[in-house]
């Protein structure tokens, strides 16, 4: 697990989870991070694909005796947000551009469809009841309720290409990153009022320096009222606090544990540790709020945990963890087990450039 050591984190990654065979409506067998003797950490819980996931097994039973087709799969998720109860997921299709609501507590599958947003949405978020969500296209973020039903909108054509979005429903702010174009002078991430829409700041600024990003992807929100920034293209996360003042950036291009080629999801747990997955490794390494090296899982594959093209992700109040796995058609759901806030002391040392 050593930054020290030579090697491709893609291959190393997924030799060291423990895997049985066997993965039936959602529920996942086995699989489990780091390897033995090591304490896991990490446990696969199970996926949402389609509607089959979340249909009672009456349900289930009847739809396999008329044998009918699984009811609204995902194809391409992207986007993934969470109820702090973990009761309802709520994921964006960039293939199908339809949002899909997962209702957990009633065991229901709700999708808004492409018609009703205009284009395919990518980021979203969780607000009270409200779920939003950005439609870059249409330079937009839309909300809607647990049933689907719309609500508001944001004007969002001071972005050039808006793509994640983060709620701090305490302070009212709204945060939503412009990746923009190779050309464009967008790459910040701009912050409005949730209550009036109404433009309040604008944070980073194009290029490779200290607090500079360039094609930021999605955000998250720090547990001091701040930000963390996927900074895709320069292959680092970017911390600010929640004035817009440059606090830290981590990581670095390369294959080392620590390092990221793609970063693009970004959450945090209850600890403070900071989860970002990169779209290239097929992987989730997890940082402390130190930026220090803790632990990573999943890894290139197609089997029950592990990742394709990962995307976003997002973690409930129980430390539930939601994976967006683009190329695999579904979000892998893991949970962060035998760990305490003693357990985020950094063994070994993230590269850090701040």
């Amino acid at each position: 697990m050593s930054t020290r050591e030579p090697g491709s984190l893609r291959r190393s990654v997924a030799a060291l989870a423990v895997i049985a065979a066997g993965c039936a409506a959602g529920r996942a067998s086995h699989v489990a991070w780091p390897a033995p003797p090591a304490t896991e950490r990490i446990r696969l819980v199970r996926t949402y694909s389609s509607g089959a996931d979340v249909e009672t097994p009456m349900a289930r039973f009847w739809r396999g005796l008329a044998a009918l087709d699984a009811p609204n799969a995902l194809y391409h998720p992207v986007g993934v947000a969470v109820t702090a109860e973990g009761d309802l997921l709520a994921v964006t299709d960039q293939a199908l551009g339809g949002l899909f609501l997962f209702d957990l507590r009633n065991n229901e599958l709700r999708t808004v469809p492409r018609d009703a947003l205009g284009a395919p949405p990518l980021g979203v978020a969780v607000a009270g009841d409200a779920i939003w969500t950005v439609v870059p296209d249409r330079h937009v973020a839309l909300s809607f309720s647990r049933l689907g039903q719309p609500l508001r909108s944001l004007d969002l054509r001071d972005c050039e290409r808006p793509t994640g979005i983060a709620i701090d429903a305490k302070s009212g702010n709204v945060f939503v990153t412009d990746t923009s174009s190779a050309t464009g002078k967008g790459h910040s991430v701009h912050v409005h009022a949730l209550d009036t829409g109404a433009h309040k700041a604008t944070i980073g600024q194009k290029g490779e320096g200290k607090g500079e990003l360039f094609f930021p992807t999605f955000v998250a929100l720090a547990p001091g009222g701040g930000i963390y920034v996927a900074d895709t293209m320069n292959a680092r996360v970017v911390e600010f606090s929640a004035e817009g003042k440059f606090v830290r950036q981590f990581g670095e291009r390369g294959d080392r544990f620590g390092q990221f080629d793609k970063p693009k999801g970004v959450a945090t747990d209850s600890f403070g540790n900071v989860y970002v997955t990169d779209s290239f490794f097929s992987a989730v390494q997890i940082f402390n709020a130190d930026a220090g090296l803790l632990l990573f899982f999943g890894g290139a594959g197609d089997s029950p945990g592990f990742l394709a093209n990962p995307a976003g992700i997002a973690i409930d109040g129980h430390n539930r963890i939601y994976v967006a796995n683009g190329l695999n058609f579904r979000v892998d759901v893991y949970d962060l087990v035998n760990t305490s806030a003693a357990d985020s002391h950094a063994r070994e040392p993230a590269p850090a450039n701040n």
